[in-house]
C-alpha cells in the first residue's frame, strides 16, 4: 500500500525527470552558427565599412572642388575691379596709402582706400566741389576711420552729426556706412556751397563749426586752413606720382 509519503515522492521524481528531459531536448534543438554564416556576415561588415570609406573623401573632395571654385571666382571678380579703376582713382589711392604712412596714421586697407575714393568722385562729379579737397576733409575729419565717433555725436569719415543727416533723410544707423557718410556728408557741403555763394572758404568752415557761427561771424578759420594744406600736399604726391 502507497503511503502518501512515497506518493510525494514520485510526484517530485517525475517533475525532475521532466525538467531535465525538457532541458535537453532544448539542447538538442540548438543549431550551431556556420562558419559560411559568419564569413557572409563579416564580409558584409567589411563591405559597408569600405563604402563608408569610400563616401568621406568623395564628400571632402567635392568640398575642396567647391571651395577652389569660389576662390578662383573671387580672383577673377577682383581682377575684373581692378581693370575697370580709373587711373585717377588709383593715383588717389596711391597717395592716401602713402599720406597715411608719412603721418604715421593708423594703416587703412588699400580696398577700403579705394572704395573711398571712388565713391567720393562719383558723389561730387556733378558738384563745384574738387574730389581731393573731400579726401583733404575726410582725412582731418577721421583720418580715414570709418568707425570714428567725436564726442559731440558726429559719424563716420566725415563726421557727420545724425541732426544734419536727419534734415537729408539720412538715420543715425545708416551714416555708419560709409557709403551713405559720404554721400550723405558731399550733399550737405553742397547745399553750403550753394549758400554760400560758391565760397569754398565759408562752405567748409560752417560744414565744421555750424552755419549759426558763420552766419553770426563766430567761426574760426584754422579748419579750413587745416584742410587747404592738406589739400595741397595730398596734390602734390599725385602730381608727383603722374
Amino acid at each position: 500500500m502507497l503511503t502518501l509519503e512515497r506518493v510525494i515522492g514520485i510526484v517530485i521524481a517525475v517533475v525532475i525527470l521532466a525538467s531535465q528531459y525538457g532541458s535537453l531536448s532544448a539542447l538538442g534543438n540548438y543549431k550551431p552558427i556556420s562558419e559560411e554564416a559568419l564569413d557572409s556576415k563579416r564580409l558584409k561588415e567589411v563591405t559597408q565599412e569600405e563604402q563608408i570609406k569610400q563616401v568621406k573623401p568623395k564628400k571632402q573632395e567635392k568640398q575642396q572642388k567647391q571651395q577652389k571654385q569660389q576662390k578662383q571666382q573671387k580672383q577673377q571678380k577682383q581682377q575684373k575691379q581692378v581693370k575697370s579703376v580709373a587711373p585717377a582713382h588709383i593715383q588717389m589711392t596711391d597717395m592716401l596709402e602713402q599720406y597715411i604712412e608719412f603721418h604715421h596714421e593708423k594703416t587703412v586697407s588699400r580696398a577700403k582706400l579705394l572704395k573711398y575714393v571712388m565713391w567720393v568722385v562719383q558723389y561730387s562729379k556733378d558738384t563745384d566741389i574738387d574730389s581731393a579737397w573731400i579726401l583733404a576733409m575726410m582725412w582731418q575729419e577721421s583720418r580715414m576711420l570709418e568707425k570714428s565717433v567725436s564726442s559731440h555725436g558726429a559719424i563716420g569719415l566725415l563726421q557727420i552729426l545724425p541732426s544734419t543727416a536727419k534734415s537729408f533723410g539720412v538715420s543715425k544707423e545708416e551714416l555708419h556706412q560709409p557709403e551713405t557718410n559720404i554721400r550723405t556728408s558731399i550733399i550737405y557741403l553742397e547745399y553750403l556751397m550753394d549758400k554760400y555763394d560758391g565760397n569754398l572758404r565759408k562752405a567748409t568752415i560752417a560744414y565744421n563749426q555750424g552755419e549759426g557761427n558763420v552766419d553770426k561771424g563766430k567761426a574760426r578759420p584754422w579748419y579750413y586752413n587745416q584742410v587747404k594744406e592738406h589739400h595741397k600736399k595730398m596734390l602734390g604726391i599725385i602730381k608727383k606720382g603722374q
